[in-house]
């Protein structure tokens, strides 16, 4: 079974059934004013991680204790956010850390079992520890592996876990590569995005609205037919094939993904009543006011 299908199943297997408690409620209120940047307290070990995100100082405390306790291999790593009221829902590995904190932070910073189960809460929330891993976020940011492929995919915006660049630029094979992949979707660092029969990668802050066309751009072929149409907007597709060294078959097949995708249509031209190629120059530019490559603006100066 491939690791892309074998994380579909593990999200359906269901949840082991789990015990009552007193203190994992749904409606806590925020804490007071203790919320500062992470990157102003966090520990000399994490000093050179870049902080992407927003802990206020007993969540830090929380995060230090949580990577301790997270890779007890005698807890199951797993856990949710409770939705019922007044109710526990029972982890393990949550007891644990939950009950280390106390036993941590109670006396020496004077948090309240409230304030930590809250901090615990919040953790959760925002994806800083996670349900199947047994290391938190700062400890993934901190891995210099995985810093590198959310760098390689920042830079590579759309890449799949087939192409070449991976193992030439990151010098990983395509099963680690997917299994490093797995961690950092269940941090919420990246994303996937199925377009055609192959799972696509983007940071998981870049908004799906040109995702489609990133990737189809990724094809070098494509842009060279745009500039060609933008050359002369009646060219036929055996033109197009012959001017291109490609197969008019295959050309006509780009064409159709083109108009589908809104970035190419057909009309007539008045004057001649001969088909013409329309591209959505608006689309263009707002494609690159986001991704700079390909770079359409000499083009888009010739309009």
């Amino acid at each position: 079974m491939s690791l892309e299908r074998r994380r579909d199943t593990e999200e359906l297997e269901e949840k082991k059934t789990l015990e009552s408690s007193t203190f994992r409620y749904d409606d806590f209120t925020p804490l007071g004013n203790k919320t500062v940047l992470a990157e102003e307290v966090v520990s000399e070990e994490y000093e050179d991680v870049e902080i992407v995100d927003e802990l206020n100082e007993i969540e830090v405390d929380v995060l230090d204790v949580a990577k301790e306790v997270l890779k007890l291999k005698r807890y199951d790593a797993e856990f949710e956010i409770v939705s019922e009221k007044d109710r526990i829902q029972k982890f393990p590995i949550i007891e644990k850390l939950y009950a280390q904190c106390i036993a941590k932070l109670s006396y020496r910073k004077g948090y309240s079992k409230e304030d930590i189960f809250l901090a615990i809460r919040s953790l959760e929330e925002k994806n800083w520890i996670v349900t199947n891993e047994r290391r938190t976020k700062l400890e993934v940011l901190n891995n210099e592996k995985l810093s590198n492929i959310l760098d390689f995919i920042k830079n590579n915006p759309g890449i799949h876990a087939r192409d070449e660049k991976i193992e030439k630029e990151l010098n990983l094979s395509r099963t680690p590569f997917l299994k490093h992949i797995i961690t950092l979707e269940r941090f919420k660092l990246i994303r996937s995005k199925k377009i055609g029969k192959s799972l696509h990668y983007f940071l998981a802050d870049i908004p799906e609205d040109h995702d489609k066309l990133k990737v189809i751009f990724l094809n070098p072929l494509i842009p060279k037919i745009l500039e060609e149409i933008f050359k002369d907007e009646s060219i036929a597709i055996t033109t197009l094939g012959e001017n291109l060294d490609i197969y008019a078959g295959t050309i006509q097949y780009h064409v159709k993904k083109l108009m589908d995708l809104n970035l190419l249509k057909i009309a007539k031209n008045k004057q001649t009543g001969k088909k013409i190629f329309l591209v959505n120059f608006e689309l263009l530019k707002k494609y690159n006011e986001f991704f700079k490559e390909p770079d359409f603006t000499k083009l888009l100066q010739g309009i």
